[in-house]
Parts: structure tokens; sequence; C-alpha cells
């Protein structure tokens, strides 16, 4: 129990609404965190395979025009 007495402290020392708001705010932050993240490692891919189908396009033109 000694991880929680500062939060037991905080409660009673602010209360709980204001504590739960500073919580769900520090939580709705680590999501956004998470979430640009993600966003970022999606965004690679996507940038990654664009350039492979451009690569890809220009290999199937090179073809057809030799041919």
């Amino acid at each position: 129990m000694e991880g929680l007495d500062p939060i037991v402290q905080a409660i009673s020392t602010v209360g709980f609404p204001i504590i739960a708001t500073l919580l769900m705010g520090w939580l709705l932050y680590k999501e956004q965190q998470a979430h640009k993240d993600e966003t970022n490692s999606l965004k690679e891919a996507i940038n990654s395979n664009t350039l492979i189908m451009t690569q890809l396009k220009q290999l199937l033109e090179d073809i057809r025009n030799a041919g």
C-alpha cells in the first residue's frame, strides 16, 4: 500500500474530482501519443508501398515499350 499513499493523500487534500480529472487528462495524453506513433508508422508503410508501386509501374512501362 506504500505506492498508493501519495494518491490517497492527494485525494484527501484536493478531492476526488480533481484527482480523477488529472488522471483522465494524463490518460488522454498517453493515448494521443500512442495514436500519433501508430499513425506515423502507418504513414511510413504507405510511403514505402507508394515508392514500390511507382517503381513497379515504371518497370512495366519499360517492358511494354521495349516489346
